[in-house]
């Protein structure tokens, strides 16, 4: 009988003591971690593992260009602002008032964005010796995509393809009524100086006349941009409109802004220009501002 219990006695020390070595021994740990994130890592609104935003992309507004670039895959830029024009001709005053000018920009792929705009609301105001009248409406709303093909290096600018369509989905007054394509090419030599750049592009858009008459139009654009600091920059730039259609005048403008980094994700900007022949708009202003995320 005692001989029993002390085997009993034995066999129980036994398969205990590695079990209480083991505890000795070895001291508790954490358990593991399914994923590790680093402290670098930012992501995007949908999820998406991003780099983190330094500084904000590069708008597209309020030049009359557009970017050279793209916004980042998973990252998206509002952009919006509002203009005011006014225009004085054989005794007919015109004033119009256009915002919010809403640009969605989003990265979808490396180097690829996809964009949807919206001019918004249009005000536009005609007075004239004993008549004034005032038409309210919203305008059309362009949806497109633009690809980065370069980025800036030395001589060689930075270049981008942009196309994108106007869909009929605006007021009676303000809506061409139909599906008007456009393609844009901008090339930007900013790379070869530290303060000044040049920039330009170049947009063929096809339209309908009164009569129905299909027509291209031709815009081309300079811009002359002046870097002060990293967060302020101003330009000075001359565009034009011409047209295949005779009974379509040509417009030329010039015009200088102001582009404002405002915060690490946010812009801010204003613009002021004029028409430079009689059948262009005789003032304009304008402002806005972008944020990224």
């Amino acid at each position: 009988m005692r001989h029993t219990f002390s085997a009993a006695l034995l066999c129980s020390a036994l398969l205990a003591a590695p079990v209480s070595a083991q505890g000795a021994d070895q001291p508790d740990e954490p358990a593991p971690r399914l994923t590790e994130i680093s402290p670098d890592t930012s992501f995007s609104l949908f999820g998406f593992e991003t780099d983190p935003i330094d500084e904000p992309f590069d708008p597209d507004r309020p030049r009359f260009r557009s970017s050279p670039s793209t916004v980042p895959f998973g990252r998206f830029a509002i952009e919006a602002g509002a203009t005011y024009t006014f225009d004085d001709e054989n005794e007919v005053e015109t004033q119009t008032i256009v915002g919010p000018e809403v640009m969605l920009r989003a990265g979808v792929f490396s180097h690829v964005e996809v964009r949807v705009g919206w001019s918004g609301f249009e005000s536009v105001e005609i007075e004239t010796a004993g008549f004034n009248d005032t038409t309210h409406g919203t305008s059309d709303m362009t949806a497109g995509v633009k690809v980065e093909l370069l980025e800036s290096d030395g001589l060689i600018p930075a270049a981008a393809v942009a196309v994108s369509a106007s869909f009929p989905v605006g007021s009676d007054d303000f809506t061409s009524d139909r599906v008007d394509p456009s393609a844009e090419l901008v090339l930007d030599f900013d790379d070869f100086n530290e303060t000044f750049g040049i920039s330009g592009s170049v947009k063929v858009s096809q339209f309908e006349n009164d009569t129905d008459d299909t027509y291209i139009q031709t815009a081309a654009s300079v811009s002359l941009d002046q870097y002060w600091t990293e967060d302020i920059e101003t330009f000075v730039e001359v565009y034009s409109f011409f047209n295949d259609d005779d009974a379509i005048d040509d417009a030329h403008f010039a015009q200088v802004g102001a582009i404002f980094k405002f915060a690490p994700n946010v812009t801010i900007d204003a613009r002021v220009g004029a028409g430079l022949t009689s059948d262009s708009s005789d003032l304009f202003a304008g402002a806005g501002g972008t944020i990224s995320f």
